[in-house]
């Protein structure tokens, strides 16, 4: 299952055109971390709230894509939007280390192979995604526009991309044996394990209280490399536990 996920996109109309991009070639699954905008009540006033006044604009430029916006989920951060996917790209036109960096065809190449859920990341129209909101995914996706204007519309962007996944989706797969994949980790599970590494880290003093996610950040570029099954995040996240089981407890620390 491919998913798309809009982090707090600015623009009701945006909204709309994606999800008929999205119906345009196949793809059904729309997750959105709302922006604070889309709170409180319609921006020309009035009765009903600002997020019935942006589902009703969307709505006049999906044109038949309709049951995607009523089926979209809404997630408060992007971590929870992306805690059912086993493997996320961002999109973005800046080169980020530690990520794989692909073009949309090769992204939806990748996206073909993958097992469990993928998810395509697009930031807001002005800033797109932080460095924060990339390190929530393990490749990055860069539409390859002329140098001189890389800056692309948010819903043509995301017609770009929805057409590759949707041309390879629908090429004929090799005539080749392939052996059972194991389950691929989860992104909550991962980031699971990474509050209880956080936490035992801090404790025994490894990681700087006054900087604590650099040391992490590193970690996450490690495990985007490694690609790690479910099983094998589970069995990192017991073994932590165990450790935690021997520590001393906190006020025991040092003493």
């Amino acid at each position: 299952m491919i998913r798309v996920v809009l982090h707090r996109p600015q623009s009701a109309e945006n909204l709309g055109a994606v999800a008929r991009a999205m119906k345009n070639f196949g793809l059904k699954e729309l997750s959105v971390v709302p922006p604070a905008s889309w709170g409180g009540g319609p921006r020309g006033g009035g009765s009903g709230s600002a997020i019935d006044d942006v589902l009703s604009r969307a709505a006049r430029l999906a044109r038949h894509a309709e049951d995607l916006l009523g089926r979209m989920t809404f997630h408060a951060d992007l971590r929870e939007a992306l805690g059912s996917a086993t493997w996320a790209c961002g999109t973005t036109s800046r080169a980020v280390a530690g990520r794989p960096r692909l073009f949309p065809r090769e992204l939806a190449a990748e996206l073909k192979n993958r097992v469990g859920e993928v998810a395509v990341v697009f930031g807001e129209e002005r800033r797109g995604l932080s460095d924060r909101d990339l390190s929530f995914c393990q490749a990055v996706c860069t539409i390859p526009t002329d140098p001189g204007y890389d800056s692309m519309n948010l819903a043509q962007a995301a017609a770009v991309i929805c057409y590759e996944i949707g041309l390879a989706v629908r090429a004929p797969p090799p005539c080749q044996y392939a052996a059972p994949a194991a389950e691929p980790a989860r992104q909550a599970t991962v980031e699971a394990l990474f509050d209880l590494a956080r936490g035992l880290l801090g404790r025994t003093g490894f990681l700087n209280p006054q900087n604590p996610e650099h040391i992490l950040a590193e970690m996450r570029l490690l495990f985007s490399r490694a690609d790690p099954t479910q099983r094998e995040v589970e069995l990192l996240a017991a073994a932590l536990r165990a450790v935690e089981r021997q520590l001393p407890s906190r006020g025991g620390l040092g003493s």
